[in-house]
């Protein structure tokens, strides 16, 4: 290994300033430094045309300039002559940075190696995707088994019951299949008269990735890249969701950032997905009750009309009475949004410890997202307030086509029910609430201290009439 130009050391990233010591750093260099960041000294044979001219500074303001690739053509500066102590300094850096160049070299090595068998796990992962789902039957023509031909079987337990039901993969048939012993129906969703009902687990949950759990190391062979990258991955899964649902258990929501929206035939909470897909294949937001109900469907609703519901309604409420939109008792207790960002925070963290082999997946990838842009925006509603994140201390009825904010319809509503036929939205201020009856008493007491005041200016007016006549 080359020894490094005196340069090559003052420049590199791989020591920090302090190491390198203010005697070295304070060395003067004379540089032309080219647009790609590459110095030269002055003579250098490989400076370009349009390198701006030569420059004199210390090696310390160099390195302030960012980061820097010295020319071993020329060694990369014309740098001002090393004194004895200076000459000591650098001879005991060099095996430093020797050493860190190598550590350096067997990381990218390392990166690129894991990079390799990613890639390779992620083809086997694709290829036995397309047998779970049964979309690709001519992959059984392009590879050869190397591992046993019997059947390889995970037992689960049952989607729709309490029963321990079988997922089964046989590599002769390249078939994939759902078995409860209590209903052959479980574990499908019939998707209309005729049609054959389509199998659920293949498609979301921990059971999709069990499934690929039996099937991709037979599509391996002997390469282990598949084993090493996602071999933990349905256990990581199942493990990430149990740990978040512990955690909810253990600390409830302190702040709802969202409306409380219901079912209105089950009564089970309402879950949010986001916009998905461009163009004609484009998924609109939706409301999405997971509950499989007595017709054997699940209930779906467009966002955008369950919102623009809910808005007109909170409108209809407002409009005598806008003021209540920003009443302080709607901002919640400042201590208790401290504590939720707190927890929200840990939160994630855990979720980084448990998600392993599935942080790819795109179930956890979308949680994850949801976790940091809530506690982003907990962090915004801690530090700014509720009722101003939410925009409430700007209503106004009078607004053309004035949306409430996510945050807003989660402070002015207690309770939405949604079904086919209606959207019924409760407020903190409906008839007979104890914040209404405040709100109002409040209003009234205003109202008749205007009218007070009034009549005491018209009564003085009247005296002074009085008093010229």
């Amino acid at each position: 290994m080359a020894k490094p130009l005196t340069m090559e050391l003052l420049s590199s990233p791989l020591l920090s300033l302090d190491e390198i010591g203010s005697a070295l750093t304070g060395l003067s260099v004379t540089v032309r430094i080219s647009t790609s960041g590459v110095t030269h000294a002055p003579q250098c044979r490989q400076v370009g045309k349009r390198t701006p001219a030569e420059e004199t500074m210390t090696a310390r303001e160099l390195r302030a300039r960012g980061e820097v690739r010295p020319c071993r053509t020329c060694g990369g500066a014309l740098v001002e002559e090393l004194s004895r102590a200076q000459a000591e300094q650098f001879e005991k850096l060099v095996p430093i940075l020797e050493r860190r160049r190598e550590q350096a070299r067997e990381a990218e090595l390392a990166r690129r190696e894991v990079e390799r068998r990613t890639s390779r796990a992620d083809a086997i992962d694709e290829r036995a995707s397309d047998i779970v789902n049964g979309w690709d039957r001519a992959i059984g023509k392009r590879r050869a088994f190397t591992g046993p031909a019997e059947p390889r079987v995970a037992l689960v337990p049952c989607d729709d019951c309490d029963a321990e039901a079988a997922i089964s993969f046989d590599p002769r048939s390249l078939e994939v299949s759902y078995a409860c012993p209590s209903d052959p129906e479980h574990g499908f969703h019939a998707l209309g008269d005729g049609l054959k009902p389509l199998a659920l687990w293949p498609h979301s949950g921990a059971n999709q990735w069990i499934a690929l759990g039996l099937v991709a190391p037979v599509i391996a062979g002997d390469d282990d890249a598949w084993a090493a990258t996602y071999g933990t991955r349905a256990d990581d899964y199942r493990a990430t969701l149990s740990a978040m649902e512990a955690f909810d258990r253990a600390h409830p929501p302190r702040l709802r950032l969202a409306p409380d929206v219901r079912c209105g035939d089950c009564g089970g909470p309402l879950v949010a997905s986001p916009e998905r897909g461009m163009g004609r294949r484009r998924i609109e937001a939706h409301y999405t009750c997971d509950r499989r109900h007595e017709d054997g469907r699940f209930r779906h609703y467009e966002k955008r009309v369950v919102d623009g519901e809910i808005d007109w309604s909170l409108h209809r409420r407002l409009h005598e009475h806008p003021s209540w939109a920003a009443a302080a008792e709607l901002e919640p207790d400042p201590e208790e949004v401290a504590a939720y960002t707190a927890e929200l925070e840990r939160k994630i963290a855990l979720f980084d410890a448990c998600a392993g082999a599935a942080k790819s997946v795109d179930n956890l990838v979308r949680m994850r997202a949801r976790l940091v842009e809530r506690f982003a925006f907990a962090s915004k509603v801690r530090d700014e307030g509720a009722l101003n994140a939410a925009g409430l201390t700007r209503y106004t009825p009078y607004a053309h086509r004035w949306a409430f904010s996510e945050l807003a319809r989660a402070l002015l509503t207690s309770r939405v029910d949604v079904n086919a036929q209606f959207v019924t939205v409760a407020t903190p201020f409906d008839e007979g609430t104890p914040l209404r009856r405040l709100l109002r008493t409040r209003e009234i007491r205003g109202e008749l201290a205007d009218l007070r005041e009034r009549q005491e200016e018209l009564e003085r007016e009247l005296a002074h009439l009085e008093a010229e006549s």
